[in-house]
């Protein structure tokens, strides 16, 4: 108990006004307002165009929490054009807002995400694909899922770990879910996320505030994080995309060029 409570002390408290304040911003009055406007234009249009609106609606709500959350993003690399599928390592649930930052892209979440609270009743409005990864025979269909939002003009993002990690290395990755863009022929990029402090903001390191990896629920830590002033984001594009076959060979060859641009976390 008291070798916990010195670790805790080595680490500056974030200000708990400041996370009610952006919360309350982002959550229960920007984001009400989009999904409002994209509800109502939903009702008249097709689903090619509904999905264009929402990308637009999406994308602003991401530089708005950006902003008001003063994180710095750092694009290396140029990002692929739209539609496009994308692989990722995965540190944090920031990386799906910085990868559509960067990309305007949707991803394919885990399962239970459907089910929380304003979460997920705005993560089914925006297309996001959710998989139940208990359930070996739910791949077919997310791959399906896939196929249909890219051939919606959409892209995709997969964070192939298929888990999240601590930060200190990329986990070899999966080939369940990169079945879409070989039978569709299309090339797979892939992408390198990273994050750091930023110079003279007083935060701990953000393997503490960012880092999604400790058993504890998503709303404690997103209070958390925003408690804090900021951080910095990197996301490192390859300068090729893969074209591969067999997609076990396309896992191991995007894992190699991921780990080749990884920066651990601090």
């Amino acid at each position: 108990m008291k070798l916990l409570i010195k670790r805790k002390r080595l680490y500056p408290k974030g200000s708990k006004l400041r996370a009610i304040f952006r919360l309350t911003l982002l959550f229960f009055i920007f984001a009400p307002i989009l999904f409002a406007i994209k509800w109502v234009i939903s009702l008249f249009v097709s689903e090619r165009l509904d999905r264009n609106i929402r990308r637009v609606l999406l994308h602003r709500w991401a530089k708005l929490f950006v902003f008001f959350c003063g994180i710095k993003i750092e694009i290396v690399g140029n990002p692929p054009k739209l539609p496009c599928f994308i692989v990722a390592n995965h540190i944090s649930y920031v990386d799906t807002l910085v990868l559509h930052y960067a990309t305007k892209c949707i991803f394919v979440s885990r399962g239970d995400v459907e089910h929380w609270p304003l979460i997920g009743v705005i993560a089914k409005a925006i297309y996001i694909i959710f998989i139940d990864r208990s359930n070996r025979l739910d791949t077919k269909r997310v791959n399906e899922e896939i196929k249909h939002a890219l051939t919606m003009g959409d892209g995709v993002a997969v964070f192939a770990e298929s888990r999240i990690s601590c930060g200190k290395d990329v986990q070899p990755f999966r080939s369940a879910l990169l079945s879409a863009p070989i039978e569709l022929n299309l090339p797979v990029y892939y992408a390198t996320i990273t994050y750091e402090t930023l110079p003279g903001y007083n935060t701990p390191p953000v393997s503490y505030f960012v880092a999604w990896w400790r058993p504890e629920p998503f709303f404690y830590h997103l209070f958390r994080l925003l408690s804090y002033k900021g951080f910095k984001s990197r996301v490192i594009f390859g300068d090729k995309p893969l074209y591969e076959s067999d997609r076990k060979q396309l896992a191991q060859k995007l894992w190699e060029k991921v780990k080749e641009n990884f920066t651990p976390v601090s």
